[in-house]
């Protein structure tokens, strides 16, 4: 598809993360939002009850001085109270950033520090202790939040996220306004391999304008409740703009894998239709499927051939150039080698797999 940057531009004029949440839930509602696994079992969210609970974290992040300009950073893995957090922030005017899990207390300083934050949300107690070490060198950082203290071991100085969920919920619509295109929607620090991580600053107007890029380039316009899997760092852009903004907009069905090192079994249970990964995912996902075959050299001969025959033709399909003798090829090599492959990983109902890495 063929489009210009002005027919983007105007198609998202006026646009915000927030206000695209709000018309998400306001129109699908009864659709499923989130899903967490939780012991044996799935636990739900519709888009309605996420919308209640940014409302009310929103309410909760207020009564703590969160507001117009101010800074909210988290520490938390792949779970959906991160999402509730992140989008209750917009609802304040605030800029949430997110902060990788690895980072050490000295880098959380650096973090937390330099992009002035006042509120910190963690998930649970380890976390929150790389907080405590450093806060007598964050002046600014007057509150934190922890999710899981199951044993009361933050103390009283440090709010809990229940706490902040019993406000009366704001009203979605109106405090949507209070973000406005060219409002700063987040930071996203790079690695520091040269320095200090510098903080790369998105505006509302940037999201949108990726997210209908996007739309447009890959054709979503069919997406809503489309499932996908949250597995990678929310601290980096890509699993950020495709689990958490591009769900804003069109109302994704994202099951949250806290621990990345399982995405094979989430997959295999959840069977997504979109996947982004780095391309070391899809070289150890390769590697898998290679070893899995190695123990019938006949169906690995098959498997190999099959790939090396099918990687002409599809990129040809992938610029529609494909003739339909190329097309019968691939539909004759899927059926052979291919099919029970995606099905095994788990892939077998994947639309679109994306990579890329800086």
């Amino acid at each position: 598809m063929t489009v210009t940057d002005e027919e983007i531009h105007a198609a998202v004029d006026g646009q915000t993360v927030p206000s695209a949440f709000v018309a998400t839930v306001a129109a699908h509602g009864d659709r499923v939002a989130l899903r967490e696994k939780v012991d044996d079992g799935w636990v739900e969210t519709t888009f309605a009850e996420y919308g209640d609970q940014v409302a009310r974290m929103a309410a909760g992040l207020a009564a703590l001085g969160v507001g117009d300009g101010t800074r909210v950073v988290m520490m938390m893995r792949n779970i959906p109270q991160f999402h509730v957090v992140d989008m209750a922030a917009y609802f304040c005017g605030a800029t949430p950033i997110s902060i990788y899990n690895s980072s050490s207390p000295e880098q959380v300083a650096y973090l937390t520090g330099h992009c002035g934050a006042t509120v910190a949300v963690v998930e649970d107690i380890g976390f929150l202790e790389r907080f405590l070490k450093v806060r007598d060198e964050l002046p600014d950082l007057a509150h934190l939040v922890v999710l899981n203290d199951p044993d009361g071991l933050a103390g009283p100085d440090v709010h809990t996220y229940a706490s902040l969920l019993e406000h009366e919920p704001v009203d979605l619509e109106a405090a949507a306004a209070r973000a406005t295109p060219d409002h700063l929607a987040t930071l996203i620090y790079t690695s520091g391999t040269t320095g200090p991580p510098k903080g790369v600053m998105l505006t509302h107007r940037n999201i949108a304008w990726t997210v209908e890029s996007l739309r447009r380039t890959l054709d979503l316009d069919s997406y809503l409740g489309k499932r996908i899997v949250s597995y990678l760092p929310m601290a980096h852009i890509a699993e950020r703009m495709t689990s958490h903004y591009q769900q804003a907009w069109l109302g994704y069905e994202v099951t949250s894998c806290p621990d990345p090192g399982q995405i094979g079994t989430y997959a295999r249970e959840v069977r997504p239709h979109v996947m982004f990964g780095v391309p070391r995912v899809w070289e150890k996902i390769h590697a898998g499927v290679v070893g899995a075959l190695a123990a019938d050299p006949e169906k690995s001969r098959q498997f190999a051939e099959g790939v090396e025959a099918a990687k002409p033709i599809v990129d040809a399909m992938a610029w529609g150039r494909a003739t339909e003798e190329q097309e019968a090829t691939y539909a004759f090599l899927d059926e052979l080698a291919f099919r029970g492959v995606r099905e095994l990983v788990g892939l077998d109902q994947l639309d679109i797999a994306i990579t890329g890495a800086a």
